[in-house]
């Protein structure tokens, strides 16, 4: 890739600095702080104030493992330069960092479309793969708030392209530059695991199918699992120290020990809810907010009866100050057996894949001002025109991204690693109740490097046609 940089430095270098002011130009103008930017800085500021990994609760600050400790150590940094609750510099440094995902990502396009040995074909891709990781919307939205996405893409990206140097070069140095980054990953996001998993399934192939490098690869992947799970060390010494309990990873609902989950209404929420805009309206308020039965569509009920049964439910919340205590979650609980027991089919596997597709294809408006009801085009045309604009171009690059898939389709190692990846994360997500945009973002990196690919194979295409036209 270096060559490649130093080829067209003008050129990467004019996408780059354009790319880098948009986002800083965002920045400034159009930034978004939401609740989960407040956690992390909330816990941000006890580690540069109170030297303790904590929130502030009604008795005082307490310690916390609510959240992995990555981005809220990259917060205090920025905290103790800038002040507390000051997240420009945070997001500046996305900025610089969304961009050099670019660079990853065009690297990765490079060496994955290079074994197809088309003349002209891996540069292109890496170009045209920059060019539209450098030029992505849903990336560039994560570089003007402080979440952990635009760190995690960065890391999901040098994961796979270091994985793609260690097997070309064969030094184990390659694999712990890998394993820093799965290691990274998984400090700012739980889920950063399946990285590991996902580079060494195909791994674990190769290993069964080529026995001159079995000790070879199995030396690898020893490495990279040393050095993907060192940092857990200290984080799961931490939680045993302070909680008394084994726990390397967050809890999946994201609470401290002993802390009431509504389990019975999240079973009852994901009977029937599916879209983003399901979770904006009923998922997002509880607790805390108020919520309306006019906003669940009428195919979660079977009858008037049941909705009147939850309609109570909804009430009663609302009365009790927007809190689901044991015994109004139990009620919940009732409603998602009686919709289990009734459609079990759309329970078990028409909602989770439902879930799992609307995080892909949808448009992805998470984090623009739009309204997310993008369907009711007449109660507000503008937003509906951008929404569906932002759906089309989401729509082209998960298209440009199979073409890409069918261009590899005889590279089966190649494909195998790309896609174990978005694969395991969709069936890992069927499992989750809120349906968000974000949590497909992690995968956009290989999209649009197998996108890239197909533009650069379409390009060469055409322009061999007009030399074939020009030379009759």
């Amino acid at each position: 890739m270096l060559a490649l940089l130093r080829k067209h430095w003008l050129w990467f270098t004019a996408i780059a600095v354009t790319a880098v002011a948009v986002r800083l130009f965002l920045v400034a103008q159009s930034y978004i702080i939401d609740g989960d930017s407040l956690v992390y800085g909330e816990i941000a500021k006890a580690l540069g104030w109170h030297h303790m990994y904590g929130m502030e609760r009604a008795t005082g600050w307490e310690p916390t493992m609510i959240r992995m400790p990555g981005y809220p150590l990259l917060l205090a940094v920025t905290f103790r330069l800038t002040g507390p609750d000051r997240f420009f510099l945070i997001m500046a440094v996305q900025a610089f960092v969304d961009v050099l995902t670019a660079v990853f990502v065009g690297d990765l396009a490079r060496r994955a479309f290079t074994s197809l040995a088309r003349p002209g074909l891996a540069d292109r891709a890496a170009r045209s793969a920059f060019l539209l990781a450098a030029t992505c919307p849903f990336l560039i939205c994560y570089a003007y708030t402080p979440l952990t996405e635009c760190f995690e893409t960065f890391c999901t990206a040098v994961a796979f392209d270091m994985a793609f140097v260690a097997l070309d070069r064969r030094q184990l140095r390659w694999w712990a530059l890998c394993g820093t980054a799965i290691g990274a990953a998984i400090l700012l996001r739980p889920d950063g695991g399946l990285v590991l998993g996902c580079i060494g399934l195909p791994v674990l192939y190769l290993i069964w199918r080529e026995a001159a490098r079995r000790r070879e690869l199995i030396l690898s992947m020893l490495l990279l699992g040393a050095v993907s799970l060192a940092p857990l060390v200290p984080w799961a010494a931490r939680n045993y120290r302070v909680f008394h309990q084994f726990q390397p990873l967050v809890d999946a609902h994201a609470v401290d020990p002993g802390e009431f989950i509504p389990a019975g209404f999240e079973s009852w929420w994901k009977t029937w809810g599916f879209d983003y805009a399901h979770t904006m309206d009923i998922g997002f308020p509880v607790p805390g907010e108020a919520i309306h039965i006019e906003d669940v569509p009428g195919y979660a009920f079977d009858n008037p009866a049941q909705r009147a049964e939850v309609a109570a439910l909804f009430a009663e919340y609302n009365a009790n100050g927007y809190d689901i205590g044991p015994d109004l979650d139990r009620k919940f609980a009732v409603a998602a057996d009686e919709a289990l027991r009734r459609h079990p089919l759309r329970c078990r596997l028409v909602m989770p894949a439902a879930r799992t597709l609307d995080m892909w294809l949808r448009p992805r408006t998470e984090m623009f001002p739009l309204d997310v009801h993008f369907w009711q085009i007449k109660f507000d045309p503008r937003d509906s025109r951008l929404s569906i604009s932002l759906g089309l171009l989401n729509l082209f690059y998960m298209a440009a991204a199979v073409a890409g898939v069918w261009l590899l389709r005889r590279e089966r190692f190649t494909l195998a690693l790309l896609l174990t990846f978005p694969i395991l994360r969709s069936l890992f997500l069927a499992t989750t109740g809120n349906s968000e945009d974000r949590y497909t973002i992690e995968c956009f990196p290989i999209v649009l490097a197998l996108a890239g690919g197909w533009m650069a194979s379409h390009i060469l295409s055409q322009q061999q046609t007009r030399s074939a036209a020009a030379a009759q």
